[in-house]
Parts: C-alpha cells; structure tokens; sequence
C-alpha cells in the first residue's frame, strides 16, 4: 500500500514529516502516552492516557487507526494488554519505533577529523547514483559537489555494507582530510554551515521557538519533524548562533522518557 493511502489526511498533518505509516505514528503515540503518562498516582496516570487518547483519535480517521492496530498486531509489534485497554509494544515494535523516530545525540563523540567520500559510478550503473545519494544523506555526509561528500564521523565501517550490499566495489573512496581540515579559502566551520545548510536549519529552529505550540505531544512531534534533517554535527564545529540545542532542551523530559522507552540502554 502506498505512503499516500495508509496515512489519512488528517494524520498526515499530526505527522509532520515524521512518520510516513499509519502504523509508526500510532506506534509512536503509544509509546509517548506510556512514558509520559507515569504520576505517582495511578488515578492520575489514567486520566492523563485518557486526554491523550482522546485528542489522539479526534484528529486522527478512527478507521486508520483501527486498520494501524489491527496490522500493527498481525505483524507482531503490538500484543493485547493485561493491565489496560491500550495494547502494548513488542520488543518488535520498540525495535521499529527506535529504527522510525529521529534520534537526537546528546553525546556526538568526535576525534576531530574531516573524512571526504567521492564516487564514480559507471554510466551503465547510473541508476545507483540516487541511491549512493541518499545513504550518504541518511548517515550524515553533506554535500560538497555532485560526487563529492565530507562528514565528521568515520563513514568507512557504513559504506562498506552498503558497497556489499549493491557490489559496487571500487566505485567509492574515503579520504581523510586530517584535523581541522579545510578546503580552499574556508575555514572548517564557515564549510560545515554552508555544505550542511545550517542557516537555513538553525531557521526552522528559531521558528519552533518562537511559535506557541498547542500542547506537549504536538510540539514534540514538530520538533522530531524538524531534528530528522539535523545533520547532528559535533557541537565544536556548531556556530555560536546554532538554536538546536536550545530547541532540544524545551522537549528533553518528554524526549528521554520515550527514548527510555524503546531504548532502554540509553541512560
């Protein structure tokens, strides 16, 4: 079933280029409304799940979300619930849901050295070039020309599963540009803000900070939708006006207790 099909219109709008399926949004909801609806007292956790639930599905088509539970269970990431009336996750589904959710790097270990990777993919071959593209993106590379990438972290060990997996071997090169490496007159960070769009990035930021966002599973949820194009560069080669810090520390307690979630090792 396409994208287009398994969301309604009105759960795309609460997704906010989050969650592409029906199934990751209400596995998500369920994972926020268990972390977060934990007071010491069990009357009040009930009724806190309850407002959620019930501005959940007000916003939501009950039949996607029926249709979301009914395959989120036949494909063993939802099971019935013995304590209360919503279903719980799956180790599965927690699995699907860290695999889903942005994941936001509170620690972004860095031994301060730029790596480059550059491509040549044979004509006969082209139809690869997107898909290089694309990895490259997802694990953080910023685009510097058409076939040549730079990226703090270490891309080796990454690249190599993928050249594996599609046997493009001999089409792809990391090179190491050393510690504060640069290219032609730029210094490193001037680099990074522009091969990474950080401007434009740092703008969405600013503007969920100043936008009065109507309660806490929205804001969260925009500020995901916003953090999933975060290249979660380390914070040294960050610019002193970067506001993606600050954005994260307005939905931190939310943010850890989902993540505690469905990442239990994440401490």
């Amino acid at each position: 079933m396409k994208r287009t099909k398994d969301l309604s219109r009105k759960a795309l709008q609460i997704a906010e280029g989050v969650f592409s399926y029906s199934v990751d949004l209400t596995l998500w909801f369920i994972a926020y409304t268990s972390a977060v609806s934990t007071p010491q007292r069990t009357t009040g956790q009930h009724w806190r799940a309850q407002l959620y639930a019930d501005q959940f599905i007000n916003q939501v088509n009950y039949d996607v979300i029926k249709q979301a539970f009914k395959t989120a269970k036949h494909r063993g990431l939802l099971r019935r619930s013995k304590r209360h009336a919503w279903p719980e996750i799956t180790k599965e589904g927690k699995r699907r849901l860290e695999m889903t959710v942005p994941y936001y790097d509170e620690k972004r270990i860095w031994d301060g050295r730029m790596h480059v990777v550059t491509y040549d993919i044979p004509e006969k071959r082209s139809k690869y070039r997107g898909l290089i593209r694309q990895h490259l993106k997802r694990i953080g590379c910023g685009r510097l020309q058409d076939s040549v990438w730079i990226t703090p972290y270490n891309p080796i060990d990454t690249l190599r599963s993928f050249i594996d997996d599609y046997g493009l071997y001999g089409t792809i090169i990391v090179s190491d540009m050393g510690k504060d490496g640069s290219i032609g007159e730029e210094d490193l960070q001037t680099l990074v803000v522009r091969v990474y769009g950080l401007e434009e990035l740092n703008a969405s930021y600013e503007k969920f900070l100043d936008t009065k966002i109507g309660n806490a599973h929205e804001k969260i949820i925009k500020y995901l939708s916003i953090v999933r194009e975060d290249p979660q560069l380390p914070f040294s080669l960050l610019p002193k006006w970067w506001k993606g810090d600050e954005a994260y520390s307005t939905v931190r307690e939310d943010y850890r207790k989902v993540l505690l979630f469905f990442r239990p090792e994440e401490k």
